[in-house]
């Protein structure tokens, strides 16, 4: 018999490789979920509007599974809130007075942390102290959801590193480097410009997120799960190395120039490396594509994206 189950956000970065990666599963029935009715969802529903209105679609698609990648990474302190809190929220409700056992799994971020030691993979129980208001949403709504697996909820946050791969939106770094180089490309000149690029950050492809999120989602009944689990390549990379790297992939030879803005000084992280043993335990799961592999993708897909 087919499983349901149901994708919130499914027109997001992280939501369009989960959907890839569920639709290997032959007896996985996926509804897709997104406010946006140009991508064509299966259901149209802006999670943050009526925690009523997502009870309800619960009720009339009776998913045996959600999977949260909805949530916004940039943005105004209201809209952060909203999107990253109140949405989950509204789920976490909804599902709770389901009536029935439903499995939650959410794709939380390491941004929880904040600033942590050089040098210190972080593992799960280590202090919490964002130093974003992006973090903070995120950190509020894992807590939610732990919350809500000591009251019974079958439910796990993903706390994932800093994702790349095919599809790398601009408002990350790596994607908006890919977009201006597609933009020199097109005028015949021009420069790359960035934020610093003094900081070391845990790069996964957003691909192996996806392979995370199905052993989660998918495990055996029965299988209980800590309520957090790290995501990622388990490895520190200099930022800076990453860039340089995709402009050796793109042929690009012009200048690049670091003093476009960046995080300021009060919100800076410059260290993200986690453990990610726990995760290799539970799920089974660990990293495949190189960080070589995760770049190529990313800037052969970054040809269909418009220009900064």
């Amino acid at each position: 018999m087919a499983v349901r189950l149901m994708l919130l956000g499914a027109d997001g970065f992280f939501g369009q490789h989960v959907r890839a990666r569920l639709a290997q599963e032959p007896d996985v029935v996926v509804t897709t979920v997104a406010r946006r009715e140009d991508v064509m969802p299966d259901l149209q529903l802006d999670l943050t509007e009526s925690g009523v209105a997502v009870a309800h679609a619960i009720r009339e698609y009776a998913p045996e599974i959600v999977v949260n990648c909805a949530g916004s990474a940039v943005g105004e302190p209201a809209a952060l809130a909203a999107n990253n809190l109140v949405a989950v929220a509204n789920t976490v409700d909804a599902l709770l007075t389901a009536g029935r056992p439903i499995r939650l799994v959410h794709l939380g971020s390491a941004s929880e942390y904040g600033r942590v030691p050089a040098g210190t993979a972080i593992r799960e129980d280590a202090a919490e102290r964002p130093v974003t208001v992006y973090g903070l949403s995120k950190l509020a709504a894992t807590r939610l959801v732990h919350t809500a697996a000591a009251a019974g909820l079958d439910a796990v946050a993903l706390r994932v590193t800093t994702p790349i791969g095919p599809e790398a939106p601009a408002s990350g770094l790596l994607g908006r480097v890919a977009a201006q180089l597609r933009q020199v490309a097109t005028e015949g000149s021009g420069g790359i410009t960035t934020g610093p690029l003094e900081d070391v950050r845990d790069y996964v492809d957003v691909r192996d997120v996806a392979d995370a999120v199905a052993a989660a989602a998918l495990r055996p009944h029965g299988r209980a799960l800590p309520a957090v689990l790290n995501v990622g390549s388990g490895v520190g990379t200099p930022t800076r190395r990453m860039v340089e790297s995709l402009l050796t992939l793109a042929g690009f030879t012009g200048g690049l120039r670091m003093d476009g803005g960046g995080a300021h000084r009060d919100t800076s992280v410059q260290w993200q490396c986690c453990d990610v043993t726990a995760a290799r335990e539970f799920l089974g799961w660990a990293p495949t594509r190189s960080l070589e592999t995760s770049l190529r993708d990313l800037w052969e897909s970054s040809a269909t994206l418009a220009p900064c």
